[in-house]
């Protein structure tokens, strides 16, 4: 009688465990077979563009992917008037050396491996090397890029302060790693949509307050993500690996293959899962975030 009652104790305890955590997970509304991780964020009020570059909210959301060829390098640059944050799509990796204003003659090592993201803003001039000798490096870049054109009337011509400083001076930092070398690198512009072009919410958060946002995702072979809203969160994706489904409306859909992206600016509901019913997916999403939103997938 005691077992049948202890046996009944145990039976009732782990029926009250799996009401609690069957709860629990409705509560989260996270999908099993899904997982969301933040590689990086950038907050808008953080970028400091130099005095006399054009503004922020006249330029555009650009995504594009950079092919650097093994053991190859990007030369010095700046991103005194291009923030960023990119992102290694493809390869190894690589090591990114930026000048350090506090000590000229110690460089700031940076590796940033395969699906991770690293921010680019401010005083930052640097160059990077592709860490494989075998491997192309591929790495997309999401961006507020200025494409030269007019603003309110007016055309900006580009202030790089830093950069022309140790350009003019010839500073051995810019000196022994500004060298182009034709074909080592690769530049595919895939999207690019102005800001002045996407249509907040009325009430939502303004531009300044926002963050740009990368996020890895994976879905299991068959599952979804629920139906999202993402007129207030406009989102670039870019797949990894596998294949991803994206249904747009009732008669629009996508398969995106590994390498291949698509964008969900101005746009309503959409719901995204896992094309394949064997295999996982893997893709990164780039957001123009509002930090009141929930945080949803």
């Amino acid at each position: 009688m005691e077992t049948s009652k202890l046996k009944d104790s145990i039976l009732t305890f782990f029926v009250a465990v799996l009401i609690i955590t069957s709860a629990s997970a409705q509560i989260e509304n996270t999908p099993l077979g899904v997982t969301s991780e933040v590689l990086k964020t950038l907050k808008v009020s953080d970028i400091v563009i130099p005095e006399g570059n054009k503004p922020i909210e006249c330029r555009g959301l650009r995504l594009r992917r950079l092919d650097v060829v093994p053991g190859g390098k990007i030369p010095v640059h700046s991103h005194e008037n291009r923030p960023a944050i990119l992102s290694i799509v493809s390869g190894e990796g690589m090591d990114v050396s930026s000048y350090s204003m506090e000590d000229e003659d110690e460089e700031k090592l940076v590796t940033v491996p395969y699906a991770t993201s690293y921010a680019e803003f401010n005083e930052i001039v640097h160059y990077a090397v592709n860490l494989s000798s075998s491997d192309t490096l591929k790495l997309i870049t999401f961006d507020f890029l200025d494409n030269g054109s007019l603003c309110n009337g007016n055309k900006y011509a580009e202030k790089l302060e830093l950069f022309d400083k140790l350009k003019t001076e010839e500073n051995p930092f810019y000196i022994n790693n500004s060298t182009h070398v034709e074909g080592a690198e690769v530049s595919t512009s895939i999207f690019y949509v102005p800001l002045s072009d996407i249509n907040f919410p009325e009430g939502s958060t303004a531009l300044n307050e926002r963050t740009l946002r990368t996020r890895k995702i994976k879905i299991k072979s068959g599952d979804s993500l629920p139906e999202q809203n993402y007129l207030n969160r406009p989102t670039y994706i870019y797949v990894l690996e596998g294949a991803l489904e994206i249904q747009k409306n009732k008669f629009v859909k996508e398969i995106i293959q590994s390498g291949g992206a698509s964008k969900l600016i101005n746009h309503g509901n959409a719901t995204i899962r896992n094309a394949s019913t064997t295999q996982k997916v893997i893709y990164i999403t780039m957001e123009l975030w509002d930090p009141t939103e929930e945080d949803v997938l």
